[in-house]
């Protein structure tokens, strides 16, 4: 009895296909908030008859059904098990594909944080202060400046740019030759 049994099994499996889905990416909704998605990544082995040549169909189910959860109630075991029931009776339904069975090699929630979280996080460990308290610690000294002094490497915030009158340059013209 356990040899027709294994037989019969091996038989089944032997004439049915499998197909992987590699990083299944997707957003579904939050539970944490209002109009909060979240996106996860999938990776799937979906075993049945003719599901590479159908594997439009199969990511269509795929995709309603993902949808159709929250993210907290598709990472839980019984969330699980009721995602692989339901993708087998959608894609069944819908698109007459023979879904066998569904194996969840992970899932995963892939964290993209805002631009406020990440303000938030450095206020949080003072990376950053406040732009008045930086000011007063920056300021220096003014120190008059003659007209005739050369600067090397000028501080950009203290060049003041005026138009040069060549004409009052005594010295202007004479390394060339000019009199």
């Amino acid at each position: 009895m356990k040899k027709l049994f294994l037989s019969l099994a091996f038989c089944i499996f032997a004439f049915a296909d499998v197909l992987k889905v590699r990083d299944f990416q997707t957003d579904i909704y939050s539970k944490a908030g209002q109009n909060l998605t979240k996106k996860i990544n999938m990776n799937l082995e979906v075993v049945g008859r003719d599901v590479e040549e159908n594997e439009a169909y199969v990511l269509d189910a795929l995709n309603i059904i993902v949808g159709s959860f929250y993210v907290e109630d598709i990472l839980t075991s019984i969330g699980k098990e009721k995602f692989k029931e339901l993708f087998i009776k959608y894609a069944a339904k819908k698109h007459s594909l023979d879904i066998d069975d569904v194996l969840i090699l992970n899932i995963k929630v892939i964290n993209n944080l805002e631009l406020s979280e990440i303000i938030k996080a450095i206020k949080s460990q003072n990376l950053c202060s406040d732009p008045s308290v930086n000011e007063e610690i920056v300021t220096k000294p003014e120190k008059k400046k003659n007209g005739n002094e050369i600067i090397i490497s000028p501080d950009p915030n203290d060049v003041v740019q005026k138009p040069i009158d060549l004409n009052n340059v005594q010295e202007f013209g004479k390394d060339f030759g000019e009199k």
